[in-house]
């Protein structure tokens, strides 16, 4: 069992690993925080049309599609997803379900409303700002 939640983390790794990549080929400035990651969505989630702006939203679709589409790529519909080795010490794990669909704008909007409840994620990975939104949101059952 511990190994299909290892093969799982791991294709979830891949996929974001493959995700700066097409950043750069779209000459989207690389999110590697969780704050460049919610700045870039907060921006993705006003309605300006600067050129800037424009680059932020890439960037934060990149990234949160690129997560979602690890998580579904890696597990059954309904399924939980559990991902270790979070927090300063390495060791700290979220558990999450997703929902059959979800929509960029949605997530964008979740990261946007869970990170000011954890300043302390702001300086940690952009992955585990992501993951820890996604379990406050769609948490596995007790």
């Amino acid at each position: 069992m511990a190994m299909k939640y290892v093969s799982k983390l791991a294709a979830m790794a891949l996929a974001a690993s493959m995700l700066p990549a097409g950043i750069a080929l779209a000459q989207a400035p690389r999110i590697t925080t969780g704050v460049e990651l919610v700045s870039a969505c907060t921006i993705a989630a006003s309605a300006s049309a600067e050129a800037d702006d424009r680059i932020a939203r890439a960037s934060c679709h990149q990234f949160l599609s690129g997560l979602a589409a690890g998580v579904y790529a890696s597990v059954e519909a309904g399924a939980p997803m559990v991902v270790r080795r979070l927090g300063p010490g390495m060791d700290e794990q979220v558990c999450f379900r997703l929902p059959e669909q979800l929509a960029f704008e949605t997530f964008a909007q979740q990261v946007i409303e869970f990170a000011p409840e954890h300043p302390e994620l702001y300086g940690r990975s952009a992955f585990e700002m992501g993951a820890r939104t996604l379990a406050a949101n769609y948490p596995c059952p007790e």
